[in-house]
């Protein structure tokens, strides 16, 4: 069951284990670090279970990171604060299972974790659990000890009642082949494409007044804004860093291990460097690290400032030596140079606080080594285009929507004359129209438009052999007619199929009743959300 678990782990917490940490962890007698910790304001109360403002803080971080992982750049505003919203709920539903889990009498010993983390592969070198490796991994983290072990024995207790309702759902036979032959189905059907319209087409002027009046946001030049703002980064405090020969040393001895050369021989020890050889090595590590501390420091600093003095960047740059620097114009929704580069930065300058409260922005993280704070210099806001110039796209626009109404309605038109025709070959022959016959067809296959494919999956089955179904559809090549001549239901392929379809049923009905387990438990849940 412990490996059913791990190799069936999946959702918000397995998406960490997996994605954020990009491996699991092992170690041993780990469960004998577990300590108490601080208590912090509630931000939820589930079932009288607080949930602490620091527990929502680390999930929303780990997830945040998560997030720039998967997408590679930057979050919007918007999006951290959906993101905050996603991490308070998944607590609570993690919280609601787990008391769930307890209340059922399910339960997980320290040695089960221990041996769960163990077991691990990718935290292993060599066969075996590596302690290095797990130091590793951890400094690179968000996870403490005590969090990343609560994380695992959660996932194992809240994990007992999903796989034990998915693995004791079952397929009946009926079911298996009611898939297979609807899954499997094909069907014989040909398309006619209608010939584009070529015909002029005139767009009364009224017409043309309303669209635009009606779609003015969509003719309208973007607002632009141009801000002022001091940065801070890391680099810039490093210019400032002179460490003496003696500091360097002193470094340099306490981080030894972290200036050696690995031996051709990978089985021996690393080569300690002499000072002298990897001094420049050792200086700038020395005052990289030293700006990095200071950077913390003085980030705190900017907040403060450039909250006590809203209406102006001046005390805040005078203070701490910062250079008031100018930015744009730019547009909201369009990336530009320098900080206008960064969506945070972007939507932040037309928030309302800083736009039209002309007050300073908060700390934006712009990258992890560097921040900014902006206000509002200058403002152009949004203006209506001269119909004059937009008239030739709104007719050609209006045109185009016309031709395809035009189309549209003939190719019902067809559609019906052909299901109402004693002769069928006299209506397409009246439109000037030829089948293009595919044959019986996959509802998977590539051998036509998926379109197409679609619409032809999604008509009635002929009522007998000799009647055919018709329907009109819309695909990249144009309006197409299609006819359905037969419906030949789906067969086993090979003996191996039909497992693989009881096993799909009996997995989607099991996860359908947990679905539905948490459903109800969340329903019976006392849940206070504190404002």
């Amino acid at each position: 069951m412990l490996m059913s678990i791990r190799d069936h782990t999946h959702g918000w917490i397995a998406s960490i284990i997996i994605s954020l940490l990009i491996l699991s962890f092992a170690l041993w007698g780990i469960h004998s670090y577990i300590a108490g910790g601080s208590v912090t304001p509630a931000v939820a109360i589930v079932n009288g279970v607080d949930i602490s403002k620091a527990q929502l803080a680390k999930t929303y971080e780990r997830m945040q990171r998560q997030a720039q992982m998967q997408s590679k750049s930057e979050l919007p505003l918007s999006a951290e604060k959906n993101l905050k919203e996603r991490a308070l709920q998944e607590l609570i539903y993690t919280q609601v299972l787990k008391q769930a889990s307890l209340h059922q009498d399910y339960r997980v010993s320290s040695r089960q974790v221990d041996h769960f983390l163990e077991s691990m592969p990718q935290f292993q070198v060599n066969g075996r659990f590596s302690l290095a490796r797990f130091q590793q991994v951890m400094s690179m983290t968000l996870y403490s000890t005590l969090d990343f072990l609560d994380l695992i024995r959660t996932t194992l207790l809240i994990d007992q009642p999903r796989l034990g309702t998915i693995f004791t759902s079952f397929s009946l036979p009926n079911e298996v082949g009611e898939t297979i032959a609807l899954v499997n189905q094909e069907r014989d059907i040909q398309y006619a494409v209608l010939p584009a319209l070529n015909h002029p087409v005139t767009v009364p002027q009224d017409k043309i007044m309303a669209y635009y009046e009606q779609h003015a946001e969509e003719y309208k030049t973007p607002a632009q804004v141009t801000v002022e703002y001091l940065e801070l980064t890391v680099a810039d405090l490093e210019k400032n860093k002179h460490p003496t020969v003696q500091e360097l040393k002193n470094f340099y001895d306490e981080n030894t291990s972290s200036f050696a050369v690995q031996t051709k021989d990978k089985k021996t020890n690393a080569q300690t460097q002499p000072f002298e050889k990897v001094k420049e090595k050792v200086a700038a590590a020395f005052i990289h690290q030293k700006a990095e501390e200071e950077f913390s420091s003085v980030k705190e600093k900017l907040a403060n400032l450039t909250y006590e003095h809203p209406d102006s960047l001046a005390p805040a740059a005078q203070a701490l030596g910062l250079i008031v620097k100018v930015n744009g114009p730019f547009e909201k929704e369009k990336a530009s140079q320098g900080i206008a580069a960064s969506n945070k930065v972007r939507e932040a300058a037309f928030s309302d606080d800083v736009l039209n409260s002309r007050n300073n922005s908060d700390v934006i993280q712009v990258t992890p080594e560097s921040v900014v704070v902006m206000r509002v210099k200058s403002y152009t806001p949004a203006a209506l285009l001269a119909l004059t110039s937009v008239q030739k796209q709104i007719v050609a626009q209006l045109e185009a929507v016309e031709k395809d109404h035009q189309q549209q309605a003939l190719a019902n038109e067809i559609q019906q004359k052909l299901q109402m025709a004693k002769t069928p070959e006299q209506v397409m022959q009246q439109y000037h129209l030829s089948w293009h016959s595919v044959g019986f067809i996959g509802r998977y296959s590539t051998k036509t438009d998926s379109a197409i494919l679609e619409a032809a999956f999604s008509m009635p089955k002929p009522v007998d052999a000799q009647q055919v179904s018709y329907a009109a559809a819309k695909a990249p090549v144009g309006y197409v007619v299609i006819a359905l001549k037969a419906v030949r239901e789906g067969e086993l392929k090979n003996k191996d199929e039909y497992r693989v379809f009881a096993e799909q049923i009996q997995n989607t009905q099991g996860l359908l009743e947990y679905e539905l387990y948490k459903e109800s438990l969340m329903k019976r849940a006392k849940v206070t959300v504190v404002s």
